[in-house]
């Protein structure tokens, strides 16, 4: 065969996703790690501004400390001129260099021909910088402001001409020119009038050394406080996620001991384990609380599932069991037998037929229900044999029930009274067939338990019929041996029968079926008793 004709097999196997190492598989440590990178960002973001602020801050307390010395230099040189060519005096007196270097402040008086007429900082080789745009800017009679390095430091630099008029004026009437990439303007200085012309020129630099310290200690700060920030809210995170998180594990923890235990197909684990609830009433508490319940759920079905089929196997063994001892004794000694022993015991075994089939009916109906869990049971039927839903009399479906079995009753011995109590006429919408059902469990129920109590007289059981707001109530009561307490919650549970009823007939599933039935019609069911008194069963049906 031709390769091109070769099927090949698809690969249907999963293959386990590859572990990604930027999503962690641990939930606590992805929470951490949002957790940290949502304070990164926000810790970053304010370090940012506060350095911002802080950076312009000092940098404009850096440019008025320089225009205000340039200012007041210019002031004092104007006062020292002299009034006649060469205007500038011998000696150039200003104040104390001390003053200057201890506002870490440095001076240069320049005239028009380079000649330095005053330097605060007489200590250094050192010179200001300047250069041809300085130069031109203050021949235009402008100021000029610019960074630049002086003796190896950064310095802010303001540069203003000297005139020789004595009308001078620093800092008013004035355009600036810039050079934003090197933080550089230029204002028309007011120091003479325009015509004037310009004799020297002021340099003032101020060091931008203390700034620098300033921004550098800042940054080293936010950095270290952030840090340890960040480290605290990490730990902190972790502990918080932790706690958290923390009966998440238990519940993880706990189903993998269940299902460690756990036969697949076969037997369910321990279900008896619980979550150690947590205090209060929030949203980890709900899912505690809802595990729990759910494993509480789950053990009650487990339990009577387990007592379901331990009971129906001890129902149906004991039938059985007639059923083949009779065959078996008429197979081998039939013949032996007379005529009338044998067909008794034909009897015996058909009436246990009977029983069986009773039984496997009743079973099924109760399976049926709890495969359709989510459709009523009557609706199922009603589907499968074309019934719909009517009105049905609730009154006269209790009257005619009444009638039926007290003509049975009238035939037997030490049998109770059936009584009609208070009857309303009540219309609802339901299934006649299945509240029939119900009624008949309920008064064969109380027939039975009631004839045994009045062996020595005649019992009482009274059916009424009654409208409560928007329900309809069915009431059988009886006079009967009624219900321990301890035993009055468990009447409605599969196979279930009081010691002291074991040796009755049935097979201990009327009232679960009356209860599915019930309870598939919208409705539900209750029982009151009182030992020795009687019992009240009351059907409660939606209208």
């Amino acid at each position: 065969m031709s390769s091109k004709n070769k099927a090949i097999a698809p690969q249907t196997a999963t293959q386990p996703s590859p572990f990604n190492p930027l999503r962690p598989r641990s939930l606590r440590l992805r929470l951490v790690l949002w957790y940290g990178l949502l304070i990164t960002i926000a810790l970053t973001g304010f370090a940012v501004l506060v350095l911002s602020f802080t950076t312009n801050a000092l940098n404009q307390s850096v440019e008025s400390s320089v225009r205000t010395e340039a200012h007041a230099v210019s002031v004092e040189v104007n006062s020292e001129l002299l009034s006649v060519p060469p205007y500038w005096p011998k000696n150039l007196v200003l104040r104390s260099p001390d003053t200057y270097q201890d506002a870490g402040i440095v001076v240069e008086v320049i005239d028009a021909q380079g000649i330095v007429r005053y330097d605060s900082d007489s200590t250094s080789a050192a010179r200001i910088p300047s250069n041809t745009a300085v130069a031109q800017a203050v021949r235009e009679g402008h100021t000029y402001e610019y960074n630049d390095r002086y003796d190896g430091q950064p310095v802010r630099i303001e540069a203003l001409p000297v005139r020789i008029s004595q009308q001078q004026s620093t800092g008013s009437n004035g355009a600036t020119t810039s050079n934003p990439g090197n933080n550089i303007t230029a204002t028309p200085s007011t120091t003479s009038s325009v015509q004037e012309p310009v004799i020297g020129t002021i340099l003032v630099a101020h060091t931008l050394s203390n700034t620098s310290a300033t921004l550098t200690l800042l940054q080293s700060l936010l950095l270290l406080i952030g840090g340890v920030t960040l480290i605290v809210t990490l730990l902190g995170g972790w502990a918080i996620a932790t706690r958290v998180l923390h009966p998440l594990a238990e519940i993880a923890t706990t189903a993998h001991t269940i299902a460690a235990t756990t036969a697949r197909g076969t037997r369910i684990g321990n279900l008896s384990q619980r979550v150690k609830s947590t205090d209060g009433h929030d949203e980890m508490a709900q899912v505690v609380d809802a595990f729990n319940d759910m494993l509480s759920d789950l053990q009650k079905a487990t339990q009577g599932q387990r007592r379901f089929i331990a009971d129906a196997s001890h129902e149906l063994r004991a039938p059985l069991t007639t059923i083949q001892g009779n065959l078996a004794f008429l197979q081998q000694h039939g013949d032996m037998l007379p005529s009338e022993e044998r067909q008794t015991m034909l009897n015996d075994a058909y009436n246990e037929v009977l029983s069986l089939a009773a039984l496997v009916e009743d079973l099924l109906l109760l399976a049926r229900a709890d495969a359709n869990a989510d459709t009523s049971l009557f609706s199922h039927s009603r589907e499968t044999q074309g019934k719909k839903t009517y009105i049905v009399e609730l009154d006269r479906v209790a009257l005619q029930l009444v009638r039926q079995l007290r003509g049975r009753l009238n035939a037997e011995e030490n049998a109770p009274v059936l009584e009609i109590g208070s009857i309303e006429p009540v219309h609802i919408q339901s299934d006649e067939e299945s509240i029939r059902r119900i009624l008949l469990i309920l008064l064969d129920n109380a027939i039975k338990y009631t004839a045994a109590q009045k062996e020595s007289g005649k019992g009482c059981i009274t059916v009424s019929v009654e409208r409560r707001e928007q329900e309809a109530i069915i009431v059988v009561s009886d006079d009967g041996i009624g219900i321990e307490a301890d035993a009055l919650e468990h009447i409605f549970e599969r196979f279930y029968r009081a010691d002291l009823a074991r040796s009755r007939q049935g097979t201990g599933l009327g009232l679960a079926i009356a209860k599915t039935l019930t309870e598939q019609l919208g409705g539900h069911i209750a029982a009151e008793s009182i030992p020795g008194k009687g019992s009240t069963f009351n059907l409660f049906l939606p209208l």
